[in-house]
């Protein structure tokens, strides 16, 4: 690295490490000084390697925003205000000097931690033989008790931000381009960009998640793995069943046109596809107008998609899938699978 690991620190610190709310001490000294002001602290982190989980040709913009963005969707899951972060670089020693690389780099995390007043406030940077590897800690604050995923209740309405499914066909898309394993899918070129910009820079839904947890709500995850994997997650969690309604699911126009006729890719991309980063949220009906006026005074789209049952309804499956009201096979993968 041109300069060494202290220049590195220094640019940065100053294009990404300014003071921010409740940061005493940031970049710079051995550890980050935050002060939260008597509220509860919630934290996530989460570690992308390039060739597992995102392509190493990915424009560095691009990866610094999804790096941020995947943790502050995981806080918008908790209810959360995102408030700081911390940054893990493993740059590969092989590679050519990274300053314009570096440039694009912080260009794309000031965007985001800008729309959503976040501040670095530490990290760490080594130079690696192994991949690029990035390590983000997000912490956020919240003055109640935190959304959770083992809240759930039968009764419950199951609601889901945005649209489902983009992210996934893109990536179809994306490995076909390269030659790998993929779906085959033709689209216009408008259509790419929209769903490729799903993919590459996926909007955290922070406002919505204070704004539910403040209204009541109680059961929430962010939607990473897949539709059905996540809201799995849910179920077991929470110890109940779900009816879903396949024919409910919110698409994007790009997608709708494309899964239109295709009722494979109409199972596949918005049940099980992943890397949407919406909310699923289950709140009971009583929620419902508050929930409605929340998402409405953001100019954001949310979806009742189903209805949480209990775990003695009278079916041994998990979920319940329908398409216009006649019950339907569910998928043999519900979602990405991890695995080390």
């Amino acid at each position: 690295m041109a300069g060494g690991e202290f220049a590195l620190i220094a640019q940065l610190r100053s294009r990404l490490g300014t003071a921010g709310k409740g940061v005493r001490l940031g970049i710079g000294d051995d550890a980050a000084w935050l002060d939260p002001a008597g509220r509860q602290l919630v934290a996530t982190m989460d570690t992308l390697v390039a060739g597992r989980h995102f392509f190493s040709d990915v424009r560095p913009y691009d990866l610094a925003w999804k790096a941020l963005a995947v943790n502050l969707s995981d806080l918008a899951a908790m209810g959360a205000e995102a408030r700081w972060c911390l940054l893990g670089l493993a740059l590969p020693s092989r590679a050519a000097g990274y300053g314009a690389w570096l440039e694009d780099f912080m260009g794309g995390w000031r965007a985001l931690a800008e729309r959503h007043d976040v501040t670095l406030a530490g990290g760490d940077t080594v130079a690696t033989d192994g991949p690029l590897t990035l390590s983000v800690t997000a912490l956020g604050l919240v003055d109640r008790s935190v959304m959770r995923r083992d809240a759930a209740r039968p009764g419950d309405r199951i609601w889901v931000t945005g649209s489902l499914g983009d992210a996934a066909a893109a990536l179809d898309l994306a490995l076909m381009e390269r030659g790998r394993e993929g779906h085959r899918v033709l689209c216009s070129a408008i259509q790419r960009e929209a769903l490729e910009a799903r993919r590459l820079r996926p909007t955290p839904r922070l406002e919505l998640g204070e704004a539910a947890a403040s209204c009541g709500v109680r059961c929430a995850l962010d939607c990473s793995d897949g539709f059905l994997a996540d809201l799995g997650h849910i179920l077991e969690a929470s110890g109940v069943r779900a009816h879903v309604a396949l024919d409910a699911l919110p698409l994007s126009p790009e997608l709708a046109d494309l899964a239109r006729t295709d009722s494979e890719r109409l199972r596949r991309w918005p049940l099980t596809g992943g890397d949407d980063y919406e909310l699923i949220l289950c709140a009971p009906p009583s929620l419902s107008a508050a929930l409605r006026q929340a998402a409405a005074a953001r100019g954001l789209r949310l979806t009742a998609v189903g209805r949480i049952l209990s775990a003695d309804s009278g079916s041994s499956a998990a979920v319940i899938l329908t398409w216009r009201d006649q019950v339907v096979p569910l998928p043999a993968v519900w979602g990405h699978v991890h695995a080390l």
